[in-house]
């Protein structure tokens, strides 16, 4: 399901990348007409904050959670939710992105979304021209799925896969402007 990256995982990247991964596998290979959110929260901490949530997981589960201080949790926004991101109903996640409200347990974000050809095509002859062929069209490159994700501290993990493609490639932050909008989401208003 994935290539190996070469960016460095340590504890808190790789507590982020299998939530990251967690979410594509959820999100399966349905076609998504608009960004889906995805708030993260730190098990251990939304254990001791919401103690009824132990006893819906069993002991065994809430045990083993409140162990890790990095194992994240990922709650999916409901869109049909006034103020909630997919509420605005764009397909273009970085407009939606100003829409978005994080809850207050979030510590962190995902954003799963197909972008279409024209999306990312500029971004891909931009970094390397001989990466698209002249000669192949926009619908023979299909939609790119991207699974981008970020905590407050900055860290960062993105998933992208081209459509008909079996594997993503992973790494730190393979779309910086999705990744920076994101991160830019967590952040407080001031």
């Amino acid at each position: 399901m994935t290539n190996a990256s070469p960016d460095p995982l340590d504890a808190p990247t790789a507590a982020l990348a299998a939530a990251v991964l967690e979410i594509a596998r959820h999100v399966g290979d349905d076609v998504m007409a608009a960004p889906r959110w995805f708030a993260l929260a730190n098990s251990a901490r939304l254990l001791a904050e919401q103690p009824g949530l132990a006893a819906l997981l069993g002991e065994e589960s809430s045990t083993i959670m409140a162990a890790d201080e990095l194992q994240l949790i990922s709650i999916e926004l409901d869109h049909h939710e006034p103020g909630s991101a997919a509420s605005a109903d764009h397909a273009d996640p970085l407009q939606a992105l100003t829409a978005v409200e994080w809850p207050d347990m979030a510590n962190g974000a995902v954003l799963a979304c197909d972008l279409a050809p024209e999306q990312w095509m500029v971004r891909a002859q931009d970094t390397d021209p001989t990466a698209i062929d002249a000669a192949e069209g926009e619908e023979a490159l299909g939609a790119l799925r991207v699974v981008v994700g970020a905590l407050e501290d900055g860290t960062t993990w993105s998933a992208l896969r081209r459509a008909g493609e079996q594997q993503y490639t992973l790494g730190a932050a393979l779309l910086p402007d999705l990744t920076a909008a994101l991160l830019e989401s967590l952040q407080p208003p001031q």
